[in-house]
């Protein structure tokens, strides 16, 4: 088994044994981030990352994944981050948009397509 896995505190992929090539994981530090629309509603999310900023853009995408896409199908939203339990917090504004992916496939040619 390797030693490449997701981390089971942060979620992240990464080597979770180091070596002189390559270092250990080590888990981002802990952001609390909500949507500011819903604050009244909801509890804070406890999410890891490396800032504030990347906090609130990951709290977005997880919030996303879901299968409802609220983000993308507004296009924005805005979430609250703050250090755990701090009351400080600051607002980012999200944007969002779905990104099409296209593949191709080989066929045989058909005598309409001659």
């Amino acid at each position: 088994m390797s030693d490449f896995q997701k981390c089971r505190t942060c979620g992240e992929w990464g080597w979770l044994t180091g070596s002189f090539a390559l270092p250990a994981h080590k888990c981002a530090p802990i952001w609390e981030v909500r949507m500011h629309r819903t604050r009244w509603e909801e509890d804070w999310t406890e999410t890891h990352a490396d800032d504030a900023e990347g906090a609130a853009a990951k709290f977005a995408e997880d919030y996303d994944r879901n299968g409802e896409y609220g983000i993308v199908s507004s296009g924005s939203a805005e979430v609250e981050v703050r250090k755990p339990g701090e009351d400080a917090m600051t607002i980012y504004d999200i944007s969002a948009e779905s990104v099409p992916q296209y593949t191709a496939h080989a066929r045989t040619p058909q005598e309409s397509d001659q």
